[in-house]
């Protein structure tokens, strides 16, 4: 019988934090509720098991690194990473509010307001990324929190730091990068060169779901909403929410253009779009 993980990471850490309870889990890890020495609250993220072994540990704590030095705003703070008794673990700024995947569970749609002061915070701490050479790729309601301050964007580079140590390896395992109602089309044929304007069309299912109730391409098949995301042009969003702003209406549906050419440039280009 396979060990439960709560217990594992409480014994393998218990020199550097009070483990909790567990918070959430998703196709990378399981994170938990933890207090370092000093009692703050972290959101310490342990990558699963199965995962470390395809993914080389030294190689992916390495990628994951020059993270620590992002420092935004709108961005959750690395605070402390490594491995201790085969799990890799990572600590992160916890985050109180609601995800935006729970806020649309609750409102299914997002107010027009709070979707463009959604859209602007994270917008700008994608500029800030993009600009450090750092490509989110997993852009999803589940990893954005809806803080006091702003929405907060989770996860930054733990993607591309599975991707970049997992290699062929990671491939074949079946593990894959990003979620397939958000991934852009290039995601999908696992393109090398992602850039930017991927994690815009991410973005763009985001506000289209916030603005709608639903993300773009919806199929009980997640190889139909795969195939969606590559053919299919998505729906005019100002056609299922008649009152959204025309530039609003605009800035979503250019990012979610096939062709990376057709998306905004940038992300502050899509922001003074916004504005």
């Amino acid at each position: 019988m396979r060990r439960e993980l709560l217990p594992m990471v409480q014994e393998a850490l218990r020199d550097r934090y009070t483990v909790e309870r567990e918070l959430a889990r998703g196709g990378a890890g399981r994170v938990f509720l933890a207090r370092n020495l000093e009692g703050v609250p972290v959101a310490l993220k342990v990558l699963h098991p199965e995962l470390v072994v395809t993914a080389t540990a030294d190689r992916f704590l390495r990628e994951i690194r020059f993270l620590s030095k992002l420092s935004h705003p709108n961005v959750a703070r690395l605070l402390d990473y490594g491995e201790r008794d085969w799990l890799v673990y990572l600590a992160m700024d916890y985050i109180e509010g609601p995800t935006l995947k729970q806020h649309l569970m609750r409102v299914r749609m997002a107010s027009i307001s709070d979707t463009i002061h959604i859209a602007k915070g994270l917008l700008s701490a994608l500029a800030y990324a993009h600009s450090h050479g750092v490509v989110h790729r997993d852009v999803k309601p589940d990893n954005i929190v809806l803080a006091s301050n702003g929405p907060m964007l989770l996860d930054f580079g733990i993607a591309r730091a599975i991707e970049a140590a997992g290699d062929e390896k990671l491939t074949r395992s079946g593990f894959t990068v990003g979620t397939s109602a958000y991934m852009s089309p290039e995601q999908v044929l696992a393109v090398k060169d992602l850039d930017s304007r991927s994690d815009l069309y991410s973005l763009g299912c985001v506000l289209f779901e916030s603005l709608t109730g639903r993300p773009p391409f919806v199929h009980r098949s997640e190889a139909v909403v795969l195939q969606l995301q590559q053919t299919e042009a998505a729906p005019d969003v100002a056609q299922l929410r008649r009152e959204t702003p025309a530039n609003l209406a605009n800035a979503v549906m250019r990012a979610l253009k096939k062709e990376r050419e057709g998306r905004w440039p940038s992300a502050n280009a899509m922001l003074e779009a916004l504005d």
